[in-house]
Formats: C-alpha cells, structure tokens, sequence
C-alpha cells in the first residue's frame, strides 16, 4: 500500500534522510573504528542495512530538490515503512526544538507547529498503510 508525501514535506524528510543516513554510517563506523578485534559482524550489517532503507527511500523521493516545482511523491509505505517512521519521528523531534525555542521567531514556531502536525499525520498514514 502506498502514501503520499505532499510537496511541502518532501525537503524536511529529504534533509531527516540524509540526517538518518549520516546516523547510521556513522553509528557502523563507531563499530569499526576502535578495532577491538570483535565480532561486530551483526552489529555493523543492522547499521548498514538501515542506511541502506534510507538510501532506497532517497532514492525514490529524491536526492536533491528539483529544479522544477517539487510535486508529492508516492511511496511504498510496507517497503519504506521502517526507514519512514524513524525519519519522520526524528522531524518532529527537530520541529519541537524549534517549536520550544524561545529565540525563534514566533513565525517559526507557527510554523514548526504546523509542520509537527502535518508529520503526525503522515505518520499515521504510514502506520495504517504498512500494517
């Protein structure tokens, strides 16, 4: 089953992709980096299999933003439905900062309200469509 991603929100969960993506090689990195000579062959593969959603993820809602008016893109919400939720989640967490911060404009919290809002919703389309 699939969901749309309005045009509007395509930029914030584009930019909590890349965001995830960062997270998760960097989480596998970590892993690797001290070389402990463990066997942390499982523990790296989960990472790189959740950078590699996400990376599936950008790959159909776009890597950069068109040049072109953006248009809603429709996604696979069972296929994506992991790498959806976690992006979207960590938006709403990034918006409530916002939301929360009392140098932002009043503008921006307005905004970041909305948008806590219109990823709320999203994410119970996912949750319906993936289940």
């Amino acid at each position: 089953m699939t969901v749309v991603i309005p045009e509007e929100l395509l930029p914030p969960l584009r930019d909590g992709l890349f965001f995830d993506l960062y997270v998760q090689v960097e989480e596998a990195s970590a892993l690797i980096d001290p070389h402990k000579r463990g066997n942390i062959g499982n523990e790296v593969s989960a990472c790189l299999a959740r950078a590699n959603r996400t990376r599936a993820l950008l790959d159909v809602v776009g890597w950069i933003e068109p040049v072109e008016a953006p248009t809603a893109v429709e996604v696979d919400a069972r296929k994506h439905r992991e790498a959806l939720l976690r992006t979207l989640l960590a938006r709403i967490e990034s918006e409530h900062g916002v939301e929360e911060d009392p140098e932002a404009s009043d503008e921006a919290r307005a905004t970041a309200k909305a948008r806590i809002g219109q990823l709320t919703d999203l994410i119970a389309r996912v949750e319906e469509a993936g289940s």
